[in-house]
């Protein structure tokens, strides 16, 4: 069996995994990637935060990503029956980033690989990890590719970016059910007829209230396409009679504005569907391995949240392993499950506000002052982090202050 020795072994090649790689190439690691698929691959998570905008310029993709000419999203737009808000992330309280990109995943993620590999970084597509001995000094993990050939790689520290796969939750048995209700996505892509022009909200993303507890995402593309899904309650969305095109087909003309804003489009991707997409884990992190991305924790789309944790937790990560591989103290519980755990938490506080209504009580209130929307903002464009903010730092006790604020124009 061939075997192969590098400084560090990722696991997916999605955005965790190549964000860890740059940054490591840039501190004189040798890295390697090992993908299950073969690349461009579709998945879904395609708006991006400005949060991750500061990192993919530090890994260095920034130059590789403007040339794609990518759809630049400004900020979000929320919807209910006739009530709307656009949250204009020139407006946010946080300094840094005040734009971001909405992307096809197929293509974005595809640069991504290409430029870590141009870094430095190899990647094997094709490739399936089917054992891990943890316990080593050096972890051995053993992979196989499409055509039946085993490997063992031998590596100072793993990083577990697989996604949805959860290569090393799987094998180490750190999976645990999510604290997050069963919700499912049923979803499509669209493109304009011939002769007709795209719409004029491409530079926003736009989320629909579709039923009390559904709702619609429509992500522009600069190339015409629009992104939509219908996410929330399985029982609704299994309600429909048909398979996953019919019921699609069906939600979307109960939705007024979602088939406004879609008049003179075509299907261009059949409708898919996901349910559960939620998952829990027992550690981020153990003996010469973290988890990264939506390998760790991934809870919900409403916020487009997926792709900015992923980024996150990717770079820094990086950072704790270049320090832990240079003999240098690297705190992973507080520097990165503590660190990563509590922008999760911000985070799932408005999900589960925008779900039980706390949330879309606040965001349609005609009486929010400016400061407060702008510290709102801050969280839709990713800044979580930010302490200063108290819709981060007193997240839950912030929104249950505010959501009534449409009842009491006084506390204006």
């Amino acid at each position: 069996m061939a075997k192969e020795n590098v400084d560090v072994l990722i696991i997916g090649a999605g955005p965790a995994g190549t964000m860890t790689a740059a940054k490591l190439i840039q501190a004189g690691l040798t890295v390697k990637i090992v993908e299950r698929s073969h690349f461009p691959r579709y998945v879904i998570g395609e708006s991006l935060l400005p949060q991750s905008m500061q990192h993919l310029e530090d890994a260095g993709f920034m130059d590789a990503l403007v040339a794609r000419n990518y759809q630049k999203k400004i900020g979000a737009n929320f919807k209910q029956d006739d009530f709307q808000e656009f949250f204009d992330f020139s407006k946010n309280y946080t300094d840094g980033w005040t734009w971001t990109w909405q992307v096809p995943r197929d293509d974005f993620d595809n640069v991504l690989a290409e430029e870590v590999q141009k870094m430095g970084a190899p990647i094997e597509f094709g490739t399936s990890v089917v054992d891990a001995n943890m316990d080593l000094e050096e972890p051995i993990i053993k992979v196989v590719n499409e055509a039946g050939d085993e490997q063992e790689i031998q590596a100072k520290f793993v990083v577990d970016s697989s996604g949805y796969g959860r290569v090393l939750a799987n094998l180490l048995d750190l999976n645990e059910p999510s604290s997050a209700p069963t919700r499912a996505t049923l979803f499509a892509q669209f493109k304009p007829a011939d002769g007709i022009e795209t719409g004029a909200e491409n530079n926003k993303v736009t989320i629909l209230v579709h039923e009390e507890d559904v709702w619609v995402w429509l992500i522009p593309f600069s190339d015409g396409r629009v992104s939509v899904g219908f996410v929330g309650n399985p029982e609704y969305l299994e309600s429909a009679e048909g398979d996953a095109k019919a019921r699609f087909l069906t939600y979307l003309a109960r939705d007024q504005h979602a088939s406004a804003m879609l008049e003179g489009m075509a299907l261009c991707m059949e409708p898919k569907e996901i349910k559960g997409y939620s998952k829990g884990i027992k550690q981020l992190f153990g003996k010469n391995f973290v988890l990264t991305g939506n390998a760790s924790e991934f809870i919900d789309p409403v916020f487009s949240a997926g792709v900015m944790f992923a980024i996150e937790s990717g770079a820094r990560a990086a950072a704790l392993i270049v320090a832990q591989l240079n003999g240098e103290e690297a705190n992973w519980q507080q520097e990165y499950e503590a660190h990563m755990l509590k922008g999760i938490a911000v985070m799932r506080t408005y999900i589960e506000g925008w779900y039980d209504g706390r949330l879309r009580r606040l965001f349609f209130s005609n009486n929010k002052p400016e400061k407060i929307k702008s510290q709102i903002t801050s969280v839709l464009a990713g800044y979580v982090w930010d302490e200063t903010n108290p819709f981060v730092n007193r997240s839950e006790k912030t929104l249950n202050l505010l959501s009534d604020l449409h009842n009491n124009p006084e506390m204006a």
